[in-house]
């Protein structure tokens, strides 16, 4: 919520104390529930990617010449979104 406010660029002076004070009487803040196994989200692996590892080709063509070039590949690194592409 904190966030939300000052990404709007409005000012408040003490924003965290207060969102602390608040979380800290707030009812609802303060229940746990009866939570179990059942209610509980599975554990999944975080995949941690390099920048370039993952990487997608494509070969299109052909198509009507254009300056003697009849095909195009197309690369695109999933991580940082650069592509690169080459005219054969």
């Amino acid at each position: 919520m904190t966030h939300k406010v000052l990404e709007y660029g409005f000012y408040w002076l003490t924003i965290f104390r207060d969102a602390y004070e608040f979380c800290k009487i707030f009812e609802a803040c303060q229940k746990i529930g009866n939570s179990s196994r059942r209610n509980q989200m599975p554990l999944h692996n975080v995949y941690v990617c390099e920048i370039f590892d993952v990487w997608g080709i494509d070969f299109m063509g052909p198509f009507p010449p254009s300056f003697d070039f009849t095909y195009v590949l197309i690369l695109v690194d999933y991580v940082s979104k650069v592509d690169q592409s080459y005219s054969y």
